[in-house]
C-alpha cells in the first residue's frame, strides 16, 4: 500500500512542467528536472527535484514600477541539486523545513540565523558553502550566483519573495566552472 502510494505520488508530480523560476506569471504548482532514485528493494524511480508554487504576485507594485513582486514556496527533493543561478533583483528566501547546503560561488549573500531578528547575521562572499537550517533568512541580490542541494533524506520547503525586473524569470540559469573551497556551519 506505501509503495503504491509512493509511486502514485511520483506520477502526479510528474505531470507537472515547468523550470525552477521559468514562469513568473503563473500561480500553481511547477515541478523542474527530476532526479533519480533507487532503493534497495526496487527499481530506479524519477521524483521531482524542485517544486514551486506561486502564492502571489503584483507587477509594478507601489514604489517599485518596472519590478514584478512573487511570494512563492519551493519544495526540494531529497538528493537533488539546483543549477547555479541568478535571480533578477533581489529574493529574500526563509528555511521553513529542511536543511539546505547553500552555495555561493560569486557575490555575497545575507544570511540572518534564526530567530530572525535576534540570530546572528552573516555575509556569505563566494566562493563559500555553508548550511541552512529551519528558521535561517537568506537575501541573494542581483548577479549573485549560487544554488542549493538537499544532501538529507526529507523534503527541504522554503518560502521567499522576489522584486524581480518585469519581463525577466524569476530565476536565469549561470553556467559556471567555479568550485566552492570554504565550508562553514
Amino acid at each position: 500500500m506505501r509503495r503504491a502510494l509512493s509511486v502514485s505520488l511520483v506520477l502526479a508530480a510528474l505531470t507537472f512542467v515547468a523550470g525552477c523560476g521559468s514562469d513568473s506569471t503563473s500561480s500553481g504548482p511547477k515541478a523542474t528536472t527530476g532526479v533519480t532514485t533507487t532503493t534497495a528493494s526496487s527499481s530506479p524511480t524519477t521524483t521531482v527535484a524542485v517544486q514551486k508554487e506561486v502564492l502571489g504576485t503584483e507587477v509594478d507594485p507601489p514604489g517599485a514600477s518596472g519590478r514584478t513582486l512573487t511570494l512563492i514556496r519551493y519544495t526540494i527533493a531529497p538528493g537533488a541539486k539546483l543549477a547555479p543561478h541568478i535571480h533578477p533583483g533581489v529574493q529574500m528566501a526563509s528555511i521553513q523545513s529542511g536543511s539546505l547546503t547553500y552555495t555561493v560561488l560569486s557575490g555575497v549573500a545575507t544570511v540572518q540565523r534564526s530567530p530572525v531578528g535576534t540570530g546572528p547575521v552573516e555575509s556569505v562572499t563566494g566562493p563559500a558553502t555553508i548550511t541552512l537550517g529551519t528558521g535561517d533568512t537568506v537575501i541573494e541580490k542581483g548577479d549573485m550566483v549560487h544554488f542549493g542541494a538537499n544532501d538529507t533524506g526529507a523534503p527541504v520547503v522554503i518560502l521567499a519573495t522576489l522584486l524581480t525586473e518585469d519581463g525577466h524569470d524569476l530565476a536565469e540559469p549561470v553556467t559556471t566552472t567555479t568550485v566552492p573551497t570554504t565550508t562553514t556551519g
